[in-house]
């Protein structure tokens, strides 16, 4: 849904680039420059990576409903202004910093940011990435770390839902 959605509402030169471009040139990304007004795509300088960071190829970025609140300035972390909103991805890697030793250059992740993911390229620590199965699709992948977890969440801690049990009328 995530994905289908980001293939609707971008432009259709955001959507025909050629995966794995490299970190050398400028990367487009969704910014937000001001709240409450609509996100404005922009070229971004990539930055050098840290040892413990990894860059990836971003593919797909699950929307979810923090990210809307913090392009209205209603969420709890409050990241200054111009930022890129985005908090799940999916992608490839393209680099690994010096001590990185979980994942490496070609492989399919998943990961979670602090509002940095709805870009062509995105940078995080090795901890907030996770290796996807070759049976999960990278647009599948994207949205399990915070639109899968909330969900979960949803269901088992505030619903207690228990196994066997009629699920309420309004799920």
């Amino acid at each position: 849904m995530a994905a289908r959605l980001c293939a609707r509402c971008l432009p259709p030169a955001w959507l025909c680039r050629q995966a794995g471009q490299g970190q050398s040139r400028h990367y487009r990304a969704a910014v937000c420059t001001e709240l409450k007004q609509p996100l404005t795509i922009q070229e971004v300088a990539p930055r050098p990576i840290g040892p413990q960071e990894v860059r990836v190829d971003v593919h797909f970025c699950g929307i979810n409903f923090a990210d809307n609140l913090v392009c209205r300035g209603q969420y709890q972390e409050k990241p200054p202004l111009p930022f890129t909103p985005g908090m799940e991805f999916s992608g490839v890697v393209l680099e690994a910093g010096a001590d990185v030793s979980t994942v490496k250059k070609g492989d399919r992740v998943i990961g979670v940011s602090n509002f940095h993911s709805m870009a062509e390229q995105c940078i995080t620590d090795q901890k907030t990435l996770w290796r996807i199965p070759e049976n999960v699709s990278l647009q599948d992948a994207a949205v399990l770390p915070v639109s899968y977890g909330t969900a979960i969440l949803a269901v088992d801690h505030r619903a207690r839902i228990q196994p066997g049990s009629m699920m309420p009328s309004f799920m």
